[in-house]
């Protein structure tokens, strides 16, 4: 849980030290990352870590409960669940980089639902312009982990 909490207070520096320019969740790719690489025993850590995670998320820049709270968790039910039933062969880098990409979209999504049009597409763009790299590094880095330990 404690390099949880780095990429946590990570994403919030960046965000506090760059203003209105959208980070990509460096906390959420954190979370897909240790249950793409760790035992099946670390899930539900991961779960209460990603809903008390989006929990101060939402305290500290929405201002409304539940928002990232809501996303955070499904996002990795969800990634629980498109891991546990893909057979150890249909595991590869592609399936690998659309699970982290795909933890990244989905609050961003959702985010750009509540905003205004020309605002809201501008922040997901430049968002998303900055998650496709940082998806494809932890891709690279769970890749390792993974040959390295079979």
């Amino acid at each position: 849980m404690m390099p949880h909490i780095f990429f946590w207070l990570l994403q919030d520096f960046l965000s506090v030290l760059t203003g209105s320019f959208p980070m990509p969740e460096i906390f959420l790719l954190s979370l897909v990352y240790s249950l793409l690489t760790e035992g099946r025993e670390n899930n539900v850590i991961v779960i209460w870590t990603a809903f008390l995670g989006g929990l101060a998320w939402d305290l500290r820049w929405v201002g409304f409960t539940g928002f990232f709270t809501i996303s955070y968790t499904a996002v990795v039910l969800l990634v629980i669940w498109a891991w546990s039933a893909l057979p150890v062969s249909g595991r590869t880098t592609s399936i690998i980089f659309f699970l982290f990409w795909g933890a990244q979209l989905i609050p961003s999504v959702l985010f750009f639902l509540t905003l205004e049009r020309d605002a809201g597409t501008t922040f997901f763009v430049m968002q998303q312009g900055c998650a496709v790299p940082l998806s494809l590094l932890s891709t690279l880095l769970c890749y390792k982990r993974i040959n390295s330990n079979n």
